[in-house]
């Protein structure tokens, strides 16, 4: 009898307990219903991938219970859990259908850009949104009635005690070790593939599963020894350096796609003439770039360093998660060649925290947005201002220039209207997708009108020049790839997706070799090597094992796609550990140059902002001051005695001043010049000089 009451007893406890896990599995539906925007895909997940659900379903009970613990009420803990689950599945979705790339934890580290992200909401209102919406809170509030009232705010021990478990739970979830809960159930993170990853996992699961991944396991047999020795026996690309020292200018195209590949529309133009007039007499080609529709930065990282977004997990941004140190680039490889290596990207110089990579990687200055006069086409800065900030840093630098650009004039996204004028008109597609491709033709207009300008001033310098002009990723065009589609160009489960969607156009010109043109298809981390090489200047032993590694496999895929593409993955198994060297481990690759990656020199703007004389005039009751200087931005601001003052930039070298009341009244007036970043950061700083009346 004793035993029954027990069971009875202790069965009563436990179904009274079955409401909390109900609730769990039905925020997780909620959850997936956001994140996949289908209600027919959610429930066909839901019933098809029960372990998985389990998983995901345990995951927010154990924060429920963890909330609960700490607030002391169920139904105020599963409002806060559920809401802030339900609006990251939102966020996932709308990102998957944009980029075609998940929500990741990585993601969490871009709080710089967050205000940025706030585009991609549009259209964020649909019937599922809706409907989900209104059936979240319906069931939610009829599930939370039909469940026992729970209180644990009189005993702490027991709020204690749950607290133990919810996160003994957590940890049983995310836990690989000798036991594994998602061993035994088959469940394994596909991190190379990371939609995959969250349509087949759920959204929740795979989110603490790449957890994980914000850390690296250290390759076996990683020594200084190791290292070395792998990078013994590779041969130097350029023994010794050329006597030719050209100018080398990089310039990365925002979204740049050569759109007249879709031969099922026209264009009532060319958008890109005089593109198309130089790969017929210079090396061009494609690059297989990691991104789709956004993600311009890990481009730039795998050219810049070598590395290869294909060691690292899909969706990370290396330059928020893992440049917290010095590493090698072909800026800093230049910069001990005498070249002068500057970085320009116009946009917000926090983006991306492209302040300190820049740094980092051994640029000698960084020059961002704020340093820009406001040239814009649409809502960028135009792709003409600049080409004339690198002519402009070309002409003030006494020797050889390494420039490396960005773009962002044709940046997602490609509304009808966007820019002040479309000339070119696409007949051949339904209206929606026409207005997108207009759009996004005319934004080409421009990137064709920057290469024209470059070249044209470069072929008319006594100065050799190489400039590499390359697109970053294919760009957005509606939500699903819904132009490439509507176009006729991407086929449904199109077995050419991943070349139709990722390659991305190259062109190598120059003022100074003789006629030779190559057709290259490489992959980003490949084309510093191949440049260098080009161009007669030594690298380091990594970028010469990345030039005969490029020699034999020129084209790093997708895992998931070496095999079919001939691709051993063990013969790339050196490439990868010495990219663990450089990016996570001591840099013995690096060793003996540690020291002399960073420039001790490095500025951001246009170079040191120096103030030479201040002068006062009288005019109309108004006094103005006149700085003379150099640097001195077109976003100057003045300071007298450390109070702003009303400026009026003329050039470089001289501001004028509006004088206030305030500063009127003392006899010594200390001047300066700031620039300051949206954040109302001071980026920049000039030397201050006093002035007596």
């Amino acid at each position: 009898m004793q035993l029954q009451a027990f069971i009875r007893h202790h069965s009563t406890r436990v179904v009274k307990r079955t409401p909390l896990f109900i609730l769990s599995v039905w925020v997780v539906f909620v959850v997936e219903l956001m994140s996949r925007g289908q209600w027919g895909e959610t429930f066909g997940w839901t019933f098809h991938a029960l372990p998985e659900l389990f998983f995901n379903a345990a995951l927010v009970l154990s924060f429920l219970l963890l909330f609960t613990a700490l607030t002391g009420s169920v139904r105020l803990s599963f409002w806060l859990v559920a809401t802030f689950f339900a609006s990251m599945g939102l966020i996932n979705g709308i990102k998957l259908n944009i980029l075609g790339i998940p929500f990741l934890p990585w993601d969490l580290l871009l709080t710089s850009e967050s205000k940025d992200m706030s585009q991609y909401i549009r259209g964020i209102i649909n019937l599922t949104v809706i409907t989900g919406m209104i059936s979240f809170v319906g069931i939610s509030l009829l599930l939370l009635y039909k469940m026992p009232s729970v209180q644990f705010l009189l005993n702490w021990k027991r709020r204690l005690l749950l607290g133990l478990f919810s996160v003994s739970l957590l940890s049983l979830i995310y836990s690989d070790g000798t036991v594994s809960l998602k061993k035994i159930a088959n469940i394994q993170n596909l991190a190379w593939d990371q939609t995959e990853n969250v349509k087949t996992n759920g959204f929740l699961l795979s989110t603490i599963m790449n957890l994980k991944l914000l850390s690296f396991k250290q390759p076996d047999e990683y020594n200084k020894n190791t290292i070395q020795t792998m990078l013994s026996s590779v041969p130097p690309t350029v023994p010794i350096s050329g006597e030719i020292i050209p100018n080398i200018i990089l310039v990365l195209s925002e979204s740049f796609w050569d759109a007249t590949q879709i031969k099922n529309v026209s264009f009532s133009r060319d958008p890109l003439p005089f593109y198309h007039e130089l790969i017929q007499k210079y090396t061009s080609g494609t690059l297989l770039s990691p991104q789709y529709g956004g993600g311009t930065a890990n481009v730039e990282f795998e050219v810049l360093t070598g590395n290869s977004m294909r060691f690292l997990p899909q969706g990370s941004v290396p330059y928020n998660q893992y440049m917290s140190k010095s590493m090698d680039s072909l800026a800093s490889i230049l910069t001990r060649q005498g070249y002068t290596s500057v970085a320009i990207n116009p946009f917000h110089s926090w983006f991306y925290n492209s302040k300190k990579v820049y740094e980092n990687l051994g640029f000698s200055k960084f020059i961002s947005q704020e340093f820009f006069k406001p040239e814009y086409e649409g809502p960028y800065l135009a792709d003409r201002e600049v080409a004339n900030m690198i002519i402009d840093s070309s002409r003030k630098s006494p020797g050889p220039d390494f420039i490396f650009a960005n773009t962002m004039q044709n940046h997602y996204h490609y509304y009808p209207n966007k820019f002040k004028e479309n000339t070119i008109e696409v007949t051949g597609i339904n209206p929606e997708s026409k207005g997108l491709l207009e759009t996004y033709a005319q934004g080409l207009v421009g990137v064709d009108d920057m290469l024209k300008r470059l070249v044209t001033h470069y072929e008319n310098i006594d100065e050799p020049t190489m400039i590499v002009f390359f697109g970053d990723h294919l760009p957005s065009l509606g939500d699903n790839y819904k132009v490439y589609k509507d176009a006729g160009y991407l086929k449904e489960n199109d077995p050419d997706f991943l070349n139709k969607m990722y390659r991305v156009p190259v062109l190598i010109w120059n003022n100074y070799l003789p006629g030779h043109k190559e057709n290259i298809h490489l992959s980003p981390s490949f084309l510093g090597p191949y440049m260098l090489k080009l161009a007669q200047k030594p690298g380091n032993s990594y970028m010469d094992y990345l030039y005969q590694l490029s020699l034999r496999s020129p084209i790093i895929p997708p895992k998931e796609h070496m095999e079919k593409m001939g691709i051993d993955k063990d013969d790339l198994k050196v490439y990868e550990s010495l990219q663990y060297d450089v990016m996570f481990g001591e840099q013995y690759a690096f060793e003996q140059l540690k020291d002399q990656i960073k420039n001790p020199d490095y500025i951001i703007g246009l170079g040191q902002m120096i103030i030479d004389t201040a002068s006062e005039q009288t005019t109309d009751n108004e006094t103005e001051l006149h700085i003379n200087g150099s640097n001195l931005p077109y976003n100057s601001i003045v300071l007298i005695n450390g109070e702003s003052v009303k400026a009026e930039w003329i050039d470089t070298s001289h501001i004028k001043a509006k004088v206030t009341t305030n500063s009127m009244s003392q006899s010594v007036w200390n001047i300066s010049v700031i620039v300051k970043d949206s954040k109302e950061t001071v980026i920049a700083k000039s030397n201050q000089i006093s002035y007596s009346r």
